[in-house]
């Protein structure tokens, strides 16, 4: 990446994907690895997807953890459809082809979504914690929770609106953020605050609330032991992946924003992994779910094997009754 050609004193990085990569391999390789867990795990999400909301119509009820799960794959299908292809694209083009809005908007957009995924995981951790206290919303509720979770994701990143801007560099366009002088201060101050209310207090949250849950199940029934443990390990493990996956993301992020002048800027192989684990961690989500909550895996194979004979007969298709119901 020729960044002589492209940089500023008052740049910090690349929006919507590395630009002036060198290599043809990358302009192949890059958007077909993008493309592939995109594939995979747009079917993933959307297979949970279709089992969670079969569970909320089948119980004509919604539960808080639930609810939470639907927000969660609706957020990775965002991420995978619409962030991910815009990288895969800009790979691809080694410039930014796709317009000042899109320039605008791709990094915010990208933020808000990481953002309401990381409050959605925070949400779901306490409600996990507490099922058996308010197991069930209110439709009312419901509409705040999520809506509020939407409303602070894309609100705490609003500054990359501001900041994104489109350069014209002979043939080529750049989408960049680039800060002038007198925001240097107040940017640093941001990152730092930005980082520990998406990234660093959600996770922190998160271990707390399955850590309580663990110590309450263990000193619990038995029984009452082994019907939510499965459930618990599932989103557990989906936090925890979460939280690995996207440090790299984070690193770079301050990484750009706190480095001395004299420090050279993270690798571009850094960078690029940032955002392949980025898109990852929506991809690992259903993969998860789907292979270690049980209740959710039998859903799904009812809901396959009832697609596939047609016919309308459930009883003797359909799972046992503590199963077929996720909580």
């Amino acid at each position: 990446m020729e960044t002589e050609t492209a940089l500023n004193a008052c740049f910090v990085g690349f929006d919507g994907g590395v630009q002036l990569l060198s290599g043809e391999d990358t302009a192949v390789i890059l958007p077909a690895i993008i493309a592939s867990i995109c594939a995979v795990g747009i079917v993933g999400n959307i297979l949970v997807l279709v089992v969670l909301i079969h569970n909320i119509m089948a119980k004509k009820s919604a539960n808080g953890i639930v609810v939470m799960l639907v927000n969660l794959s609706g957020t990775d299908l965002l991420i995978l459809a619409v962030c991910s292809s815009t990288r895969a694209v800009t790979y691809h083009n080694r410039t930014w082809r796709l317009g000042h809005f899109a320039c605008r908007t791709a990094e915010w957009f990208q933020h808000g979504c990481l953002a309401a995924k990381s409050l959605t995981l925070a949400v779901m951790s306490r409600a996990r914690y507490h099922i058996d206290c308010d197991s069930h919303l209110t439709l009312n509720r419901v509409v705040i929770a999520v809506g509020s979770i939407w409303l602070l994701g894309l609100a705490l990143p609003v500054v990359q609106i501001v900041f994104s801007k489109l350069q014209v560099k002979g043939n080529f366009s750049l989408c960049v953020t680039e800060l002038p002088s007198h925001s240097f201060d107040f940017m640093r101050v941001y990152s730092k605050i930005y980082v520990l209310v998406v990234y660093v207090f959600p996770v922190i949250f998160s271990a707390v609330c399955h850590v309580r849950a663990i110590i309450r199940i263990t000193h619990g029934h038995r029984a009452r032991s082994a019907r939510t443990t499965g459930s618990l390990l599932a989103l557990l493990c989906v936090t925890a992946a979460n939280a690995l996956l996207l440090l790299p993301e984070w690193t770079v992020w301050l990484w750009l924003r706190h480095r001395p002048r004299e420090i050279y800027e993270p690798p571009v192989a850094l960078l690029v992994l940032a955002q392949v684990c980025t898109y990852l961690t929506s991809a690992s989500s259903p993969a998860i779910l789907l292979t270690m909550f049980v209740p959710l895996r039998e859903n799904l194979t009812w809901l396959l094997c009832r697609g596939a004979s047609g016919k309308g007969d459930t009883q003797q298709k359909a799972p046992l009754s503590s199963t077929r119901y996720l909580y």
